[in-house]
């Protein structure tokens, strides 16, 4: 007899402490670095150095709220709305789309606007489609089923999505989206034999949305050689490098970095890391990748011990979300991966970003706050399984 099918097997217990500092020590890093990048520019554009200081910090006081609030939360409530949750995010995502609806910036239609801030409901889409994946994947699959056959529906939402994404567009988090859903696939169980022959059936789409795609191809060529269009197409990475060259180990200190001005692209947002790189210099930036590998081993940690598959991939999955956004935001700004306008996670300014990351970091420590009072040897040891029958 299965107990899990008849008591609660869990333990409720408190939240990962070092998961916990984690996370803070990277969004008071954050806090610094956003307000070092964007004062010069706030000071010339609104007339006070401080503007986008105190917005990050009134959009860290809701985020903070919504942390405590989803760190209480048991997630295995998301499991029952999850339809409702997929819809809302379809029609989020199709709301974007429809001309005069969405918020247009920058040629891209990724925003909705509330009063006087900005939403980007993909950066939540992608906790959802996290949340419906884990779900799918920790029911119990049936085995006269074909793999392939079972993989058909979540692929054509994963596909849906995927696609509206695109089309704001926003290629970075498209592409952050499509390697997590693999990773909760790959942990799932499935053989790798079905993902290779996802991935071979899905190598001409990418050609098409990749290589015809003029901008897109340009910023594939700037990364195979920046230099030789130096002050055209490979400008952004190469005033990156030109920050870190001096930055040198330790960096010319907080405050004191000049590539963020007027030479680095979104130096608040996007290429955040390359003022790090200048002011804390390599031992900065050391310092910064330690903080997300031990998020990454703290988050790994919490997936192996959840009580259930739910939990597991849920765990998994999110923390795979925010550390490959991490490594992809990094990969770029110092010339590892093409061009991709993709936030720092924790870092980077930006209300959405830092809003889904901390929901993202409270559904985990929640995950964190539970574990087996019945272990499964327990639970299938006749002895013990006599008493219940």
């Amino acid at each position: 007899m299965d107990l899990k099918n008849v008591i609660d097997t869990r333990r409720k217990g408190t939240p990962d402490i070092i998961m916990f500092f984690t996370v803070f020590i990277l969004i008071g890093l954050g806090i610094a670095m956003s307000y070092s990048a964007s004062a010069v520019f706030a000071q010339k554009i609104f007339s006070d150095s401080f503007y986008f200081l105190k917005r990050q910090l009134l959009w860290f006081i809701v985020s903070f709220a919504a942390f405590i609030l989803f760190q209480q939360i048991d997630y295995r409530i998301y499991k029952k709305y999850t339809k409702v949750l997929l819809l809302g995010s379809l029609v989020m995502l199709i709301f974007l789309l429809i001309p005069g609806l969405g918020h247009v910036a920058k040629g891209s239609s990724r925003w909705i606007r509330v009063g006087a801030f900005g939403l980007q409901p993909s950066e939540f889409v992608k906790i959802v489609l996290i949340i419906y994946l884990a779900k799918v994947f920790s029911a119990k699959k049936d085995t006269s089923d074909n793999p392939l056959f079972q993989l058909l529906i979540p692929v054509i939402i994963l596909a849906i999505m995927f696609l509206l994404i695109l089309l704001q567009p926003d290629f970075g988090t498209a592409i952050d989206l499509l390697f997590v859903s693999v990773a909760v696939l790959f942990v799932s169980g499935f053989s790798l034999f079905y993902i290779l022959t996802l991935f071979i059936l899905s190598v001409p789409a990418f050609y098409l949305l990749i290589y015809q795609v003029d901008y897109r191809r340009e910023r594939i060529l700037a990364y195979l050689n920046p230099w030789q269009d130096r002050y055209g197409i490979g400008y952004h990475i190469v005033q990156a490098f030109i920050a870190f060259k001096k930055g040198s180990v330790f960096g010319a200190g907080l405050g004191n970095g000049t590539q963020k001005i007027s030479r680095l692209p979104e130096p608040h947002n996007d290429f955040i890391f390359a003022v790090i790189a200048e002011e804390a210099g390599f031992a900065g930036t050391v310092a910064v990748i330690i903080l997300y590998c031990v998020f990454f081993w703290r988050g790994i940690s919490i997936a192996l011990n959840a009580p259930d598959d739910f939990g597991r991939l849920l765990g998994t999955g999110i923390t795979l979300m925010l550390v490959i956004q991490a490594f992809i935001n990094i990969g770029v700004v110092t010339g590892s991966l093409p061009t991709t306008g993709i936030p720092l996670p924790f870092i980077s300014y930006g209300g959405s970003s830092l809003l889904s990351s901390m929901i993202a970091a409270g559904i985990l420590l929640n995950i964190s706050r539970y574990s087996d009072v019945v272990h499964d040897s327990d639970i299938y040891n006749p002895e013990f399984s006599e008493v219940w029958e």
